[in-house]
């Protein structure tokens, strides 16, 4: 029975050894899962930061487009004003040039009118000095 013993306590003896390995690995694998887990939990924290800035960048970007529908929806605004402004101008100025020329033409006739009359006032004078005859200017 002493051989049998001695296998015994050769494979208890194995086992031992064996256990001892296995538990030396797990001792292992439990550093590494805790250093895995500080890792998760940094890359965690990182990923709400990022999460936080995103946030931030996405209320920016809504805030700039808020701000820009308001300015280019105001420039709309101007530029509609700005064409009636300038539609109405047009309009004033095609009647002030309608003006002008009904001015223009109406004082070239009154410039005819008048030089007639006193083309003829002249030639009355011219007259009247010719019946005066003892006129001590004669006309020239």
């Amino acid at each position: 029975m002493t051989i049998k013993q001695d296998r015994t306590q050769s494979h208890l003896d194995e086992l031992t050894i064996k256990q001892d390995r296995t538990q030396s690995h797990l001792d292992e694998l439990t550093i590494k899962q805790d250093h895995t887990q500080s890792h998760l939990d940094q890359l965690g924290a990182r990923v709400d930061q990022i999460g936080e800035k995103v946030d931030q960048v996405s209320d920016q970007v809504d805030s700039f487009i808020t701000h820009t529908q308001r300015l280019f929806t105001k420039a709309g605004s101007e530029i509609e004003e700005t064409k009636a402004r300038t539609e109405r101008l047009e309009a004033l100025m095609l009647k002030l040039d309608r003006n002008f020329e009904e001015q223009k033409s109406q004082f070239q006739e009154f410039q005819l009118t008048t030089g007639a009359a006193l083309e003829r006032i002249d030639r009355v004078l011219d007259y009247l000095l010719r019946q005066q005859g003892g006129n001590p200017n004669p006309p020239s």
